[in-house]
């Protein structure tokens, strides 16, 4: 009968073995949580979902006491924080903008993937109210894609230092943030943008909402305008027939449409006229808007010889036009259109 001779060495050297065999596992376990972390980037909707999917799912392979995500501007303004752990209500708003004044620090700071020591919190005056049970100390992953443009951050908070290997896993993992994040903002997903400046637009329907409206506000107009005649008669003809043509600037003119009563008065003589005829004030902007008179009273009943100004009596015009009359009189005037002739 063989009797079998036992090694001593033989059981160091198993358990060597089962030593690395755990570490590789540990270490794979950590790769693949990575690649099927960055796999997920490629299929989220909007960027809620991304922060939601960060800071509940690095724990796979970066265990953490807390985590905050959050985007931003390339001018820097923060836009949606995310608290691991923390839901939006009106109990949390003050962790919310502990975190926030966080991301605008950090944002701020030129950091790039950067271990957070307590010192480092506690020079900062905005971070006195650090909640206690966070720790002061963590690692800071900015989200930076490859045109070296800051899209925003993660800061892992936890007291244990971090290796690293786990550093250069979050660096990429940073970098596939930073790519998702831009390409949920340029429409990539099939979907547009989610983000909208509902100020902006807002802003903008109503100015157009006022300026559409302004159109349906009429203004009485009782004013004198410049004016003359279309062609002067001279000096030895007889007084013209009942109908004139005359010439009047755009910006005087804005009121004037068929119906609109005129007066002129001419050697203590008053005229009384009425619109029959007058161009559009868009063909005639950069010349004097033509206007076709009828004469409705005159002491004699003929039209005036010569007359330099008119008077428009109880016209209306859109809120518009009559705010355009100082604008249209300013261009004019810059352009020397108002010049005498």
């Amino acid at each position: 009968m063989t009797q079998e001779i036992h090694d001593p060495g033989s059981d160091d050297l198993q358990t060597a073995y089962a030593v690395a065999d755990q570490q590789e596992s540990v270490g794979m376990r950590a790769l693949a949580g990575l690649f099927l972390l960055e796999h997920e980037f490629r299929r989220v909707a909007d960027q809620p979902n991304l922060a939601r999917l960060i800071v509940n799912r690095l724990n796979r392979f970066a265990p953490y006491d807390c985590a905050v995500f959050w985007t931003c501007s390339h001018r820097g303004r923060i836009h949606n924080v995310t608290i691991s752990g923390v839901e939006p209500s009106k109990d949390t708003r003050q962790v919310l903008k502990w975190g926030g004044r966080v991301a605008r620090w950090l944002s701020k700071s030129g950091f790039g993937n950067m271990q957070i020591r307590p010192e480092m919190i506690e020079d900062q005056k905005k971070l006195a109210d650090w909640p206690g049970n966070i720790a002061k100390s963590g690692l800071y992953v900015p989200l930076m894609g490859r045109d070296a443009r800051l899209s925003g951050g993660i800061l892992l908070l936890r007291a244990a230092p971090w290796a690293q290997p786990v550093r250069v896993m979050m660096d990429q993992l940073g970098e596939a943030a930073a790519y998702t994040v831009r390409a949920l903002e340029l429409g990539v997903h099939g979907r547009r943008p989610r983000r909208i400046n509902w100020i902006g637009l807002t802003s903008a329907v109503a100015l157009l909402a006022i300026i559409a409206g302004s159109f349906f506000v009429p203004m009485p107009v009782n004013m004198d305008v410049p004016a003359r005649l279309a062609l002067a008669p001279p000096a030895d003809a007889p007084r013209g027939p009942t109908q004139i043509d005359l010439l009047v600037p755009p910006a005087g003119a804005m009121a004037l449409a068929p119906g609109t009563r005129l007066r002129i008065r001419h050697q203590d003589v008053d005229y009384q006229l009425e619109v029959e005829h007058v161009t559009n004030w868009l063909v005639g902007l950069f010349d004097d808007r033509k206007v076709r008179a009828r004469l409705v009273s005159a002491p004699d009943g003929l039209a005036p010889p010569n007359f330099e100004r008119l008077t428009i009596e109880n016209a209306h015009t859109p809120l518009a036009f009559y705010v355009l009359r100082g604008p249209v009189r300013l261009m004019r005037g810059y352009l020397g259109l108002d010049t005498p002739r």
